[in-house]
């Protein structure tokens, strides 16, 4: 194939993958934590978004979200808006940095496929949160800045979208204060220093003229006379192009975000052990959908990406990328190791849980660059090398067929409870008698809040949402798949209506 066809087949599938998104932010249900933001900070008057903080609270999201309704209305797709500004973003990221990276081959399509199919990072490319804005944020400061370190120079502009970027990122949610500090380290390093002596990776396709500054970025080496830095024209060093806009959206942040409302009981969401995390991660990603959820074996493979693979493959890159000198394997690497070391110690001296699926989704886009960086380094060696390198690429031809495996497009994952939960309030609303004022809805408190966001936008005001522990005396009950049966025998209701997604169902009295 040639480097069009493989640039070609990566803009494909991105293209594809944004249209899957914006489908879903229309007709997935709301979520819990999607309806508790529309609640808390949508609804509610203005100044509750500089003022009350919960834990769901991500910041530019809101905002972000405020700013969408105000424009459209309320609905889901508008409350997803600033999610799918940061898909597309993302996606555009993901090819940048695979193209900087890898060139037009294989191992660029490989990236972009492992990094974009990923069923957790879709979901969060939806789901009105601000994981995904985050993670495209930081994942488009990562592009720049190895774009720049390529290439040798820094351009003023440059650096300014990669420090804005970075802080940003920061600001949709706060979980990347520790990948965006990584990676602010090493550019601040990497710009001051030695940067020009470390190269990127060999290219899969060469372009027609390597001379050119735009094509320079696929060289695989140090340039034999870089340009100067533009920023120094300016009397500034890059480095310094690159902290002010982090230093200024830090200190505008600070002074607006609720900090002072926040408490570490906020701090709540994540594992207890390190071997818990490391599995949560992997079984988002392996255990997501589809017909192999269930299969013995896919637990096994798992645990075997959880606790093998993932590990050896960010250790292996560090250890290439000092020893080697090699960019991509150095930023991505050491961005994952800082995090994990910090997340450690935050542990330790902080008591506070280690992340589990969504709080850890920045390991996720890593790992995946850090395989292919080094299945695409040892692949023109020999011996031991060599082996490696198909190993590598094997291993992510079979989580790209995985994750086609999982290909979903009716729940999230972290809130799977809730996929069917907009089909439970449209029964409710369809079966009401003429004559009936109120119709009291109880249940389990996972849905609550879901149905609480229908009755306001629908403006069903004949619905009487009831949040205490189910008791009997009530016309329906919507249940979780936990709650059903005990709920169910204990109060003598009857099934009208069962999810065929979530298994959440809509129950009466007989």
């Amino acid at each position: 194939m040639s480097g069009k066809t493989y640039r070609l087949s990566a803009q494909a599938l991105l293209a594809s993958l944004f249209a899957v998104c914006v489908y879903r932010a229309f007709t997935q249900s709301i979520t819990f934590d999607e309806a508790a933001t529309w609640d808390t900070y949508i609804r509610a008057p203005v100044d509750s978004i500089f003022h009350v903080y919960i834990a769901n609270h991500h910041f530019l999201n809101t905002v972000l979200a405020r700013l969408s309704t105000a424009l459209f209305g309320v609905s889901e797709w508008s409350m997803r808006l600033p999610a799918l500004a940061g898909a597309a973003l993302y996606f555009m990221a993901c090819y940048r940095l695979a193209r900087t990276a890898f060139g037009d081959g294989f191992s660029m399509l490989l990236a972009v496929a492992l990094a974009a199919l990923n069923p957790l990072v879709l979901d969060f490319m939806v789901a009105a949160r601000g994981y995904g804005l985050a993670l495209a944020l930081w994942m488009w400061a990562a592009a720049v800045l190895l774009d720049a370190f390529s290439r040798q120079t820094y351009p003023r502009t440059q650096m300014l979208i990669a420090g804005s970027a970075l802080a940003l990122s920061v600001t949709a949610n706060l979980v990347f204060v520790l990948p965006a500090a990584a990676l602010a380290g090493m550019a601040v390093y990497l710009i001051r220093g030695p940067s020009a002596s470390l190269p990127v990776a060999a290219p899969d396709a060469p372009k027609k003229s390597p001379t050119a500054p735009s094509r320079a970025r696929y060289a695989g080496k140090k340039q034999k006379s870089a340009p100067p830095p533009q920023a120094r024209k300016l009397g500034l060093a890059p480095w310094i192009w690159f902290t002010l806009p982090i230093l200024g959206i830090a200190f505008v942040f600070l002074n607006l975000a609720p900090f002072d409302k926040m408490t570490s009981a906020n701090f709540y969401t994540g594992a207890l052990t390190i071997r818990e995390s490391l599995r949560s991660l992997a079984l988002s990603s392996l255990e997501h959908s589809g017909p192999l959820r269930r299969q013995p074996w896919v637990r096994q493979w798992t645990d075997v990406v959880a606790f093998g693979i993932a590990p050896l493959v960010v250790v292996a890159g560090l250890i290439v990328g000092l020893l080697r000198r090699n960019l991509m394997l150095l930023l991505a690497a050491s961005a994952a190791v800082f995090s994990g070391v910090a997340l450690l110690l935050i542990h330790v001296l902080l008591d506070k849980p280690y992340p589990s699926d969504r709080t850890g989704i920045y390991f996720l886009p890593l790992v995946t660059f850090i395989l292919v960086g080094l299945a695409h380094f040892w692949r023109d060696h020999q011996g031991p090398g060599r082996a490696a390198s198909i190993a590598a690429y094997i291993v992510g031809v079979a989580l790209v067929v995985h994750f086609a495996t999982e290909f979903n497009t009716r729940k999230f994952l972290v809130w799977e409870y809730d996929a069917d939960t907009r089909s439970i309030g449209d029964y409710v609303a369809d079966h009401r008698l003429q004559n009936q004022e109120v119709v009291r809805v109880g249940g389990s408190w996972q849905l609550q809040q879901s149905l609480r966001f229908y009755a306001a936008v629908r403006n069903w005001t004949w619905i009487e949402l009831r949040t205490e522990e189910p008791a009997a005396g009530l016309d329906y009950y919507a249940l979780v798949p936990p709650d059903r049966v005990p709920v169910e025998l204990k109060l003598r209701l009857h099934e009208v209506y069962l999810g065929p997604v979530s298994g959440s169902a809509l129950a009466k009295p007989q």
